[in-house]
């Protein structure tokens, strides 16, 4: 397996030659082999040269990422309603929900297709529920995670805010058919960062091995294993941190107390103690207003879409409201590929009016860069207590005065635009729930402790990566795990 470069994930930008992309639109995935081949030997650029071996690796994932014919999406959901038929797939794919692409003149769905269906249609959810099977009711959308939701955010608008203490343990390992003992294997976990909402984090046990471990402030921030295994077992950490999450509504009273609550602070030109703030004009504020490609770029379609959404409003605040409202009433939740296999995520959202959590966050991000709002990326997991729900997200984050950073959570605000809740909506425009567990305060690093192959996630580190001297693995290779052991309120 070949080395991993995170620079060349740039030339993601590049237009294939288009004998290439014709053969992999058509499915003929051999042909579009063989052609990278052949352009390979031609006088073309060093970044197009980059580009193509991207494509190859693409090439190798596509039917690991669309493995399912038609018949075979129909099989799958009769198990979980069985008087799904071709009409209904046919319709849901009508109606954009069912992502597919051709290989050898056939559709192939892509591998999360059931929970897209399962989770997202509503027809197919009242039908579950009246007419499936146990599975298949188990596997639509319940009702208690939003009410949980709902009685957090409560506490936070009535109180000002919450501050809430988890206790968490998450591990990573082989598969048992793939390991060797003697093998050396290096291992990544992320961790809580200290940055915005998170304080006071403990890491209270972890696995043996060579462990080194990413300052606390770090901005991708994990913990990093390496071993000689005699017997396969897993690596682990177990940690506790603190989320402090205050509440804005934003109105013009709530601004001017919060101005003057600042108003005793030195400014962030001279106090780099207050990292909320930051000022127009500095290294800071271009950092977090500039194109980072190849998916935070500005590109002439999105240009346009962001002078439509912002119109005559100058006001940065209301600008990102805008935005924020565009994208939860107009873009459906859904599971997507890996983002790896996606070249422009924010054009991949804007075109499709689809995508999941971090599709949805970087359309945010990316339009609110391009009218000049600062903006960046938050993510880790989604840990919520009773029951112990435990599973990747990503949120956005944007800058306004006179509140400094803000939180937006587009992906939770379109799912409570489906549900009809409007409170819900509007609470995650500004606003976060304290039940996030922030390991990665930046979009695209790369870890301390770098890796020499392709991670899972080139954007983002969540559930864990390993690799060893010859290769690196993939989701499907691995037994993740992310439990909590326990999550309260502490004030």
């Amino acid at each position: 397996m070949k080395e991993f470069r995170q620079e060349d994930l740039r030339t993601l930008a590049l237009e294939l030659p288009d004998e290439i992309l014709k053969y992999r639109q058509s499915g003929d995935l051999q042909s579009a082999r063989e052609a990278i081949g052949r352009w390979m030997k031609r006088p073309v650029s060093a970044d197009l040269k980059k580009r193509m071996e991207l494509e190859l690796l693409f090439l190798e994932d596509y039917l690991e990422q669309f493995p399912y014919t038609k018949s075979q999406v129909i099989g799958l959901m009769s198990e979980l309603l069985p008087d799904f038929c071709a009409e209904d797939l046919d319709r849901i794919d009508r109606d954009g929900r069912a992502e597919w692409i051709i290989i050898d003149g056939e559709k192939h769905y892509i591998h999360n297709i059931v929970r897209n269906i399962a989770g997202n249609d509503k027809e197919i959810i009242a039908r579950i529920r009246e007419n499936g099977t146990d599975e298949g009711r188990r596997r639509i959308p319940q009702e208690e995670p939003a009410k949980l939701l709902a009685r957090a955010n409560k506490d936070i608008i009535e109180n000002g805010g919450a501050k809430w203490r988890f206790h968490m343990r998450t591990s990573v390992r082989l598969e048992d058919e793939l390991f060797r003992p003697g093998m050396r294997l290096k291992a990544h976990l992320p961790i809580p960062a200290e940055h915005h909402q998170t304080s006071d984090v403990k890491i209270l046990s972890h696995a043996d091995g060579c462990v080194t471990i990413d300052p606390p402030d770090s901005l991708y921030r994990s913990i990093c294993f390496e071993d000689t295994l005699t017997e396969n077992r897993e690596f682990f950490v177990e940690y506790e941190y603190t989320v402090t999450q205050m509440y804005h509504d934003y109105s013009p009273e709530d601004a001017a107390r919060t101005l003057e609550a600042r108003s005793g602070e030195e400014s962030a030109e001279t106090d780099p103690a207050i990292p909320e703030r930051i000022v127009p004009g500095t290294a800071q504020w271009e950092m977090y207003t500039k194109e980072q490609y190849p998916h935070i770029r500005f590109s002439p379609c999105l240009k346009a879409l962001a002078r439509e959404i912002a119109g005559g409003e100058k006001r940065p605040l209301e600008i990102a409201r805008k935005i924020y409202d565009y994208i939860t009433k107009n873009v459906e939740y859904s599971l997507v590929r890996e983002y790896f296999l996606i070249p422009d995520i924010p054009q991949y959202c804007a075109r499709n009016l689809r995508g999941d959590c971090g599709v949805q966050a970087l359309l945010f991000i990316t339009l609110c860069r391009i009218c000049g709002i600062p903006a960046k990326w938050q993510s880790g997991l989604n840990a919520r207590p009773r029951p112990g729900t435990v599973g990747p997200h990503d949120w956005a984050m944007f800058y306004a005065e006179p509140y400094g950073w803000l939180f937006a959570d587009p992906s939770f605000g379109g799912s409570a635009f489906e549900d009809g809740d409007e409170a819900r909506r509007n609470y995650y425009f500004g606003n976060l729930d304290p039940f996030r567990m922030v390991a990665n305060n930046a979009f695209q690093q790369t870890f301390a402790n770098a890796k020499k192959y392709r991670p899972i996630d080139p954007y983002d580190s969540q559930t864990g990566e390993l690799e060893s001297k010859e290769r690196g693995y993939k989701n499907a290779e691995l037994i993740t795990e992310q439990v909590m052991i326990s999550g309260e309120k502490i004030s």
